[in-house]
């Protein structure tokens, strides 16, 4: 009976490519002492309470299809963040509406595939931050980008 070299390699790739999607280390490569993320599943979303004072919680709520995340109370300077595995062949969709006594925001997109996977790659993490000027945005927690206005 001859050898089909099928047999071995197929079944080789499949666990080869399992054990990438499900590894919680991001396969990457060294470029001049800098770690560069070349592929990453595992995402964390911050959602944290910029205000200057306690005066009103930030409300937040967050789901996606498959999740309820729950209804969150958040006081000066206190986060709220959720971690999960990012899937490729289906797209992952996180949504948050952001109350702050009369002011709102609705249906915030606080991370959706192939947007957040390269803004937020290199970390993994994707900052959200409430202040009284709107809802800001950063890959790395120092660079804030405003993104909605109450």
């Amino acid at each position: 009976m001859p050898y089909n070299y099928n047999t071995l390699t197929c079944p080789a790739l499949c666990v080869l490519l399992l054990a990438c999607l499900i590894s919680p280390t991001p396969l990457s490569y060294a470029e001049s002492a800098v770690d560069k993320v070349l592929f990453r599943v595992r995402f964390k979303v911050h959602i944290i309470n910029g205000m200057p004072d306690n005066a009103m919680p930030l409300e937040i709520v967050c789901h996606s299809i498959d999740d309820d995340l729950g209804h969150h109370t958040l006081w000066k300077d206190q986060e709220f963040k959720f971690e999960f595995i990012a899937r490729f062949w289906r797209k992952t969709h996180f949504v948050c509406n952001f109350n702050w006594g009369p002011k709102s925001v609705k249906d915030v997109t606080v991370f959706v595939t192939r947007v957040e996977t390269k803004s937020c790659k290199e970390s993994g993490n994707c900052f959200w931050k409430a202040t009284p000027q709107g809802i800001y945005f950063s890959s790395d927690f120092q660079n804030w980008e405003l993104r909605f206005g109450w």
